[in-house]
Parts: structure tokens; sequence; C-alpha cells
């Protein structure tokens, strides 16, 4: 009787279509191709570390360039989120830096990279840094209140704002160079002492990928970002009162020397506070991005060893 039940239930149960499509595929990425995981994991990276690092690159440059320091930070950090847009302002730009910054890095060979992590991220950040900066230039030229076609023709169409544009290149380059060097350099130097030498397969299948990844990123996170603005904070600093005082030129302003206005606010508590802004602004940054950059990384070792029993 039993058995004639079941078969009346699976006579009477309507039989569920056969469809190809693949629900893993949509909540594992180590099914997806090592090429899907590592521009998939890049697009990822730049956006997340661009919706929480914008804000409070905005907060860095309004704590630069309040260059007699009147202002305490948490008065330009309530600025910063005084209006959501307001906080976004040439948001446009920094995610286009952002992007070619990490697509630059990522065309780097793995092996080359892994061989010499700071050299070789030193070497990308110093020999682009004239286009690295141009996006930035028209970000510092939003936050001054210009538009975006303002910014590039004061920039890039007057013999002046090309001299400008050339000078704080000049600044930014070895900055660069540091930056990134200190930032992926070293986050590629730190990812095997912080659990980036773990077994895949291992960590996928017992504590997940990205619960692993994510520990590692808070720890990389503020340790690079230490490192990371203690290298930079000169010339990021230096190049970003130059940008103001190029825009408030331009706009009928500032009548001072660029070596006066320097000497007058290089002191250590400026500095001071503009460390604090740029090291908040990177830990805020970083963070998410090697989240992201993490997890790719083991989720393209699944992939890549899949693909090597397939061939």
């Amino acid at each position: 009787i039993a058995d004639i039940g079941c078969s009346r239930r699976r006579c009477c149960t309507p039989e569920i279509p056969h469809t190809s499509f693949d629900t893993r595929s949509t909540m594992d990425p180590s099914t997806l191709s090592t090429d899907q995981i590592k521009l998939g994991g890049g697009l990822g990276a730049s956006v997340i570390s661009n919706i929480t690092g914008i804000p409070f690159d905005r907060f860095r440059v309004l704590t630069a360039n309040d260059l007699a320091s009147k202002h305490p930070l948490g008065t330009h950090l309530k600025e910063t989120f005084r209006s959501p847009g307001a906080a976004f302002t040439g948001g446009f730009a920094r995610v286009g830096m952002k992007q070619m910054a990490t697509s630059l890095n990522l065309y780097v060979p793995g092996d080359l990279r892994a061989a010499y992590p700071f050299l070789s991220a030193f070497g990308v950040g110093m020999g682009f840094s004239p286009i690295l900066n141009v996006p930035r230039m028209l970000q510092l030229g939003r936050l001054s209140g210009l538009s975006y076609p303002q910014a590039v023709k004061n920039t890039f169409f007057t013999s002046a704002g090309l001299k400008g544009y050339a000078q704080n290149t000049m600044i930014f380059a070895p900055g660069e160079g540091f930056r990134m060097m200190m930032c992926f350099g070293t986050k590629d130097f730190l990812m095997p002492k912080i659990g980036g030498k773990e077994d895949a397969h291992m960590i996928h299948s017992t504590i997940g990928v990205p619960v692993h990844t994510g520990k590692m990123a808070l720890i990389a996170g503020p340790l690079v970002a230490a490192v990371e603005t203690t290298s930079a904070l000169v010339t990021e600093t230096v190049s970003t009162i130059q940008a103001k005082l190029a825009a408030d030129k331009a706009a009928g302003g500032a009548t001072k020397e660029f070596g006066t206005v320097l000497k007058e606010t290089i002191t250590p508590g400026y500095m001071g506070r503009c460390w604090t802004a740029l090291f908040v602004k990177n830990v805020m940054a970083n963070t998410p991005l090697f989240w992201f950059m993490f997890a790719a990384d083991y989720y393209s070792r699944i992939a890549s060893a899949r693909e090597s029993e397939t061939k």
C-alpha cells in the first residue's frame, strides 16, 4: 500500500522541467572563470573603495586647504557629510583615477609583482603619474568650485594651466610612486604573513573566503594606511596646496608666492592634522579594496585548479 501511495504521488506530482541555469554560479564566485573573477573583483574593489573613500578624501582636501588651521578636524568632518552631494563632489574623477591605478597594477605580470612587490608598484605609480594626475587635477578643480569643463579648460587649454599641471605632476609623481609602492607593494608583502598562504579549498569549505579575507583586510587596511600615509604625506599635502593656489589665482584670488605659502603653512601642527585626515581616508578606502582583492585571489586559485583539471 505504501508503495502504491508513493507511486501515485510520483505520478501526480508534476515534473519540474530541467534548466541549464546553475544557481551555484550566482552564489559561489569560485564557479566563475579566473578572468571573470579578476575583472569582477577589480571592478567591485574600485566601486566599493570609492564609495567609502571619496567622502573621506574630501575630508583630507578640506583639512589640507585650511592653511591657517582655523577650524578643528571635527568641523571639516561635519562639512564633509553635511550633504551627500557635497561629499561626493569630484567623485567621478576620483573613480576614474582609482580605476586607472587598479587596472595599471593588474597589468603588471603576477610573477613580477610577487618577486618585486615594492619596485613594480613604484614603477607603475611613478611612470604613469602624468596620466593618474589628470583625474586628480579635475577632482581638485571641482572641490574648488569649478565645473569639469572649466577645470579642463583652465588646466589643459591655457599656458598657465599647463605650466601648473606640469609643476603639480612633478610634485605628485614621486609621491604617487611611493604611495602605490606602500599601498599595493605593502599589501602584497603582507599577504602571506596574515593568512594569504592558506589552502583555498579548505578555507572555502570551512570558514568561507569572505570571512577569512575580511579578517585579512581588517589587519592589512590600517597597517598599509599608516605606511602609505607617512610615505606620501609631504608630496600629497604640498601638491594639494599648489593646486589650491592655482585654482584661487585663476579665480582672481591668491597673490602670495607658492614658496611663501609653504613657509607660512608647513608646521608640525598642520602636518599632524593632514596626517590624521589622510590616514583616515586611506583606512576607509583600502580596507574594502583589499577585501575584494584578497577574495579574488582566493577564488582565482580555486577556479585555476578546476580549469587545470579540465584541460
